[in-house]
């Protein structure tokens, strides 16, 4: 599963990079949550079949987890009032702040 963890962890990465782009977001420039909520998502990838946000708790009600997947159903509403998403993999381009949670 390593190899395959490694291949899924880069095509998030792709496509969380293409998100910002698209959106005018920025990833987390701590190096290590990117890393570390990229990896939770490649493995609901590769467990779940889709790349549901790490930060969310499941239940077993598919139209609820299916709001889940990221980019989620509140990440904007949270990056407009937060400056970043809950899992804080988005945020707003140079609004970079360490949230009062992880001082």
């Amino acid at each position: 599963m390593t190899k395959d963890l490694e291949q899924e962890k880069e095509k998030v990465r792709q496509f969380a990079r293409h998100y910002c782009e698209l959106t005018g977001y920025t990833l987390n420039p701590d190096e290590k949550i990117a890393k570390t909520i990229i990896e939770g998502l490649a493995k609901n990838r590769l467990t779940k079949g889709f790349q549901y946000c790490p930060c969310r708790p499941l239940t077993g009600n598919q139209e609820e987890n299916k709001l889940k997947i990221c980019p989620c159903k509140w990440h904007k509403d949270e990056i407009a009032a937060d400056g970043h998403c809950h899992c804080q993999l988005f945020f707003r381009k140079n609004d970079y702040k360490i949230p009062a949670s992880t001082v």
